[in-house]
């Protein structure tokens, strides 16, 4: 395969140089024919003389403009002066124009055509969504404060049942001291003979009234159960009951919302003020620009009435019709621009009148030059771009 390849690789480059043997040969051809010389001269010398056309033409246009700044500096007072307040007056509507194009959009485009589609609608769209919030802000509290309450019920529900069981075992605490202290009454009543009555009567009260103090306790736990069970049901009821009320109005403004692509109310009525300014500022623009057309062409009436070369340029810069600082400095500008036209005009001058020289000398010795048409027509073009008169 790499043979092959380099094989290949010869073979083109061989072809590479036969093809440039055969442009050297044509061009050493071209060389020996004094026509094609001549040809190649002028087409070299053709690109300045197109600069010293370009050049001139351009030196045209900033001299009438330099002659235009002369008129209006030697206009009459009168005229001068009102001129001076139409460049003015253009001159603020530009700012003003200028100031609202480089202000940053506070609402998008899509905002805005969202709500100028929906624009009579927006307003009670923005009451109903403020009221539909303050209600469910207000359903929402309602919610938590029967989750409280409901939580406080099964709290009392909870040490209610606690507490019965600790006066259950209470009551067995009970038995037991009793049976206690009369088998040692009876011990002592009956192996030592002691009297025991009055111990006797004081455990018995000391029992019933523990036992009673146990029963009152226990009927009391039994009807807070009841009646924590109760309240419980009837906050689960309100509760379930205010809960619907709370999914319907959050869907209605989840609604509103996902309709207008805000996140609240608040940012709604914002929208909706940015919207109200962004009319008024179009408004403003709208009215702007048909006066800034009304002065522009009040503006150019009056510079044609000068006679000048361009009266709409003064159109872009008004400001140097009323600050005469800024037409000395545009003044500068433009005899700037002129010197460097003439540095500009005079280099390619040069160079083409040295290149005519030389094509008059190689025409003398060129015997068939009054024969070829095409090349005589083509000097003839240089000479007129460059403004040469001799042939």
């Amino acid at each position: 395969m790499g043979f092959f390849k380099r094989r290949k690789d010869k073979k083109m480059l061989q072809q590479v140089l036969d093809d440039v043997q055969s442009q050297e040969s044509l061009e050493q051809i071209a060389s020996n024919d004094p026509a094609s010389q001549i040809a190649d001269r002028c087409d070299q010398i053709m690109e300045n003389a197109r600069e010293i056309d370009d050049g001139k033409k351009e030196y045209y246009i900033v001299t009438s403009y330099l002659n235009d700044i002369e008129l209006i500096e030697n206009l009459a007072p009168d005229q001068a002066e009102e001129i001076k307040k139409a460049a003015d007056y253009v001159a603020k509507l530009n700012l003003a124009r200028d100031q609202f194009l480089n202000t940053s959009k506070r609402i998008s485009d899509a905002q805005f055509q969202m709500i100028q589609r929906m624009e009579d609608d927006i307003p009670d769209a923005v009451r109903n969504l403020r009221a539909n919030e303050d209600y469910q802000t207000k359903v929402k509290r309602d919610m938590q404060y029967l989750e409280g309450e409901k939580q406080e019920w099964e709290i009392l529900k909870r040490d209610r049942r606690k507490q019965r069981r600790m006066l259950q075992k209470s009551s067995f605490l009970l038995v037991f001291a009793v049976a206690t202290a009369a088998v040692l009454w009876l011990i002592l009543s009956y192996g030592f003979d002691y009297d025991m009555r009055y111990a006797w009567i004081a455990t018995i009260f000391a029992a019933a009234l523990g036992a009673a103090g146990i029963v009152l306790r226990l009927e009391s736990g039994r009807r807070d159960i009841q009646q924590a069970e109760v309240n419980i049901n009837y906050a689960i009821v309100l509760l379930n009951k205010v809960k619907i009320k709370y999914v319907n109005i959050t869907n209605a403004v989840d609604y509103v919302c996902d309709k207008y692509h805000v996140r609240d109310s608040k940012e709604f009525a914002y929208q909706w003020d940015l919207y109200q300014e962004a009319v008024r500022e179009q408004e403003k623009y709208r009215k702007t620009n048909e006066d800034l057309n009304y002065y522009y062409d009040k503006l150019v009436k009056l510079l044609k009435k000068c006679e000048l070369y361009d009266s709409r340029v003064w159109i872009e810069q008004p400001q140097a019709l009323v600050d005469s600082k800024e037409m000395v400095e545009i003044k500068h500008n433009l005899l700037v621009r002129r010197q460097k036209l003439r540095s500009k005009i005079a280099y390619n001058l040069d160079i083409v009148k040295k290149g005519r020289s030389e094509i008059n000398v190689m025409l003398k010795n060129y015997k068939d030059a009054g024969q070829n048409t095409a090349l005589l027509q083509k000097i003839v073009t240089i000479d007129q771009m460059a403004g040469l008169e001799q042939a």
